[in-house]
């Protein structure tokens, strides 16, 4: 009766035996396979690495605004423009000329202080507890000879924030760009 027993579990074995031999050896479809497994790091790392490009395309842009906004307020046209709400029109479309094909300059905030000295022209942290606060934000274009910092502050999404967290500052996931600049206003006028 044992023997019976035996013999009926043999077969039973070396089918599945035979079956896992074959299946060992068919190769057809394994580059399917590891490829299935290898496609989530290839594809977030490439969007990584074109998600940080555009970032740096959008912070030199960025920069550029803010040279060109600075070259006019050095100069005094700024300033000599009219009123606040003028001068900040005047502000923006230099800001704005070059680079509105990438950066939509409705979404940029600026923050523009006038100094006497340098070591006075400490600029606040507009980032509180990881979330970004515009409230603070000034605009002044100074006066001649006067000290002026511009900074320029612009939201981006980030798509490879859930993977990554080497740029995203904010607590929303998204990137604040910042554009700066610090110079001495020409004397224009009298200093």
């Amino acid at each position: 009766m044992s023997v019976a027993k035996a013999d009926r579990t043999k077969p039973e074995v070396s089918l599945l035996g035979r079956l896992l031999r074959c299946f060992r050896r068919d190769r057809r479809g394994a580059t399917a396979v590891e490829f299935a497994m290898i496609a989530p790091m290839f594809f977030g790392s490439l969007f990584a690495i074109m998600e940080t490009g555009t970032l740096y395309l959008r912070v030199t842009a960025l920069e550029t605004g803010v040279e060109d906004a600075k070259r006019v307020t050095l100069t005094g046209q700024v300033a000599g423009s009219g009123g606040a709400p003028q001068q900040l029109s005047a502000f923006k479309t230099a800001f704005c000329e070059r680079i509105s094909w990438l950066i939509s300059c409705g979404d940029v905030k600026f923050d523009v202080r006038a100094f006497t000295v340098f070591g006075d022209a400490a600029m606040p942290n507009p980032v509180k507890s990881g979330v970004f606060d515009p409230s603070n934000l000034q605009f002044d274009p100074g006066k001649p000879c006067q000290i002026v910092v511009i900074r320029a502050y612009y939201e981006v999404s980030s798509i490879t924030a859930l993977i990554r967290n080497d740029v995203s500052q904010l607590s929303n996931g998204k990137v604040l760009l910042v554009g700066s600049a610090a110079f001495k206003n020409e004397p224009y006028g009298a200093c």
